[in-house]
């Protein structure tokens, strides 16, 4: 389904169209952003890599030095049971060499107050009476061992992962944000390269569509003015020249207020409208407009006495740009139904056809300005892609919403338009 809503050509005239130009896509800008994910993704694990082998370097430097305060606090202990051995001059001797060397072992302190005195200078290092790992030194005396207790080591080590857990963290934030930034770069890029493919077919399927009735027109002008035709033949090129007419002025409305909704100048004329009578009308008048019972139009009104607030000449736009969308993408025999239901709240009108239908990629822009389905090189239906965005800005203007639904390709589509309900006036 596409977004554009001119009516259709009469019988006898072609519905070929120029083919807009579209280049090869070739998935370059995918390609880059795998590539620079990849990059991205090896650099940081690299320097996560680097964090994690230099804190383990660290670790074991840290760990070496607390070990190397352990032995000096060994040392300590050892030099605080040991006495040294002196020599005293000997008295009997003239030159007063050296005699008798003496020397003793000082009073051993006791375990407690060695304890204490390493405890003050190293409190990592605990004298315990078993060793906790087999590197433990046994003090000189034998009587306890040297320790380092488990609380700094265990501190080194929640350091350590700690430091490795935040390079982890930081890695992956940036990772995230790097990303999130190319992604929303490579969304922002394809949404403008796809506007502008979008503007450039719009141009060529304007030009188009104005060339083709204008040339359909001047060629039944010509014929009416240089040869002498039946009145039946007369009749049937002034039906086609007033769908030709009619073509080039629903074109021209639908730029016109197009032009208007972007700008914000689109007034709409609300007054109470009841809907029954008027969507009947607006229904087998674009029925016989288009081709007398092409449409196979069918029309299923729960209720006739539905009111809403509504100006019914661009309501009843909407309406026609729906059915023929229906009259274009639908293959013979056609089927349209069109369905009028309301709640307490709410008023629903619903076209449904049985067309190409809309494919779930779709869905969520067949409202975008100047969007059409399809290729460009292989469409073979005349639009503008203006239709469908005309529809939404003229129902949010009601108030109201409209939705688009299809069970896929081939298989049709519904559009709900859903309009407040209004109470019934008084003077009805």
């Amino acid at each position: 389904m596409a977004g554009t809503d001119e009516a259709a050509k009469g019988p006898g005239l072609s519905q070929d169209r120029g083919m807009a130009y579209r280049p090869p896509t070739f998935p370059l800008q995918r390609i880059i952003f795998l590539a620079v994910s990849l990059v991205l993704f090896v650099q940081v694990g690299w320097w996560i890599n680097v964090q994690i082998r230099e804190s383990g370097r660290l670790l074991q430097a840290r760990t070496q030095a607390l070990k190397a305060s352990r032995a000096e606090a060994w040392q300590m202990d050892s030099l605080g049971i040991l006495a040294y051995t002196h020599a005293r001059p000997d008295p009997s001797s003239r030159t007063g060499a050296v005699g008798v060397v003496e020397g003793r072992f000082a009073a051993l302190p006791s375990l407690d107050q060695r304890r204490q005195a390493i405890q003050r200078m190293f409190p990592h290092v605990a004298v315990v009476p078993e060793p906790l790992s087999p590197d433990d030194l046994v003090l000189l005396d034998g009587s306890a061992f040297l320790a380092l207790r488990p609380e700094p080591l265990l501190e080194l080590q929640n350091q350590r992962w700690h430091s490795v857990f935040r390079a982890a963290t930081e890695g992956a934030f940036m990772v995230v944000v790097v990303l999130s930034g190319l992604v929303l770069l490579y969304r922002k890029l394809s949404e403008e390269l796809d506007l502008r493919l979008r503007q450039r077919n719009f141009t060529s399927a304007v030009t188009h569509e104005l060339k083709t009735p204008i040339a359909s027109l001047r060629v039944w002008t010509e014929t009416i003015f240089t040869r002498s035709l039946p009145e039946e033949q007369r009749q049937r090129i002034h039906d086609l020249m007033e769908k030709d007419l009619y073509r080039l002025n629903e074109l021209v409305g639908n730029l016109l207020d197009v032009a208007r909704a972007e700008s914000g100048s689109l007034v709409l004329h609300l007054t109470p409208l009841q809907l029954g009578p008027w969507l009947r009308g607006i229904c087998e008048a674009m029925d016989q407009r288009l081709d007398p019972g092409a449409l196979g139009l069918r029309l299923e009104f729960t209720a006739e006495s539905l009111w809403v607030n509504a100006d019914s000449k661009a309501l009843g736009t909407v309406v026609e740009n729906l059915l023929s969308n229906a009259f274009k993408y639908a293959a013979e025999p056609r089927q349209t139904t069109v369905t009028l239901d309301g709640d307490r709240d709410d008023v629903m009108i619903v076209v449904s056809d049985l067309g190409h239908g809309l494919s779930p990629k779709d869905l969520p822009r067949v409202f975008s300005r100047f969007f059409r389905v399809g290729d460009e090189m292989t469409r073979q239906v005349a639009g503008t892609g203006l239709g469908l965005f005309l529809v939404q800005e003229i129902t949010s203007r009601h108030g109201g919403e409209v939705r688009a639904f299809s069970r896929g390709p081939g298989l049709g589509s519904d559009f709900t338009i859903r309009l407040p309900r209004l109470p019934r006036p008084a003077d009805a």
